[in-house]
């Protein structure tokens, strides 16, 4: 069981509490309708860490606080960032977390308490962190070796389709009269 977890020196309250973490490696399957073992590398997303906690009717003002922790936004409104102390993210090289997803609590059934469970997800986690120091590639611009070419001008008159057009049948001849005459 977890002893205790802070968040920018706030001890989150409560009794029984445990923190267990999760690493999700994304990878695409690339077989297709077949049996092959191919697959594409999707990168690591950040850590995170599930926390649950137990904490007593008789201290409602620690949950109230807890959630104001939770609810507090940054400059820009984003969620908090916070530092964290805690065994389980020490481990795991957790640094900073945001908390994501949702945030819970429930009567526990026979006791006069509520269980509180909540998701930490890892803010600028080593892979990501890795990602932005790789060098992008320059764009590389297209260039044409020799002179622009110019249009030739033509010496004969261009052919239209009515030109070099068929001879019309007797029938598509009476045809185009009647259209002619019609319009």
């Amino acid at each position: 069981m977890t002893e205790y977890l802070q968040l920018n020196g706030y001890n989150v309250p409560g009794y029984n509490l445990t923190v267990s973490g999760e690493l999700e490696i994304r990878t695409e399957d690339l077989s297709g309708e077949t049996s092959g073992t191919a697959r594409v590398d999707k990168g690591v997303k950040p850590k995170k860490l599930n926390v649950s906690t137990n904490i007593r009717c008789e201290d409602a003002k620690q949950l109230r606080e807890l959630i104001r922790v939770i609810e507090a936004r940054g400059e820009h409104g984003e969620g908090k960032v916070y530092n964290i102390t805690n065994r389980e993210a020490n481990a795991a090289g957790i640094k900073q977390v945001r908390v994501s997803d949702r945030f819970s609590w429930k009567p526990i059934a026979g006791l006069q308490a509520w269980v509180v469970t909540f998701t930490l997800r890892e803010y600028l986690s080593v892979p990501e962190k890795a990602e932005k120091r790789e060098k992008k590639p320059e764009p590389v611009a297209q260039k044409s070796e020799g002179a622009a070419i110019e249009p030739k001008k033509e010496a004969t008159p261009v052919q239209t389709a009515e030109a070099i057009q068929e001879p019309l049948t007797l029938l598509e001849n009476i045809l185009h009269k009647i259209d002619k005459a019609l319009a």
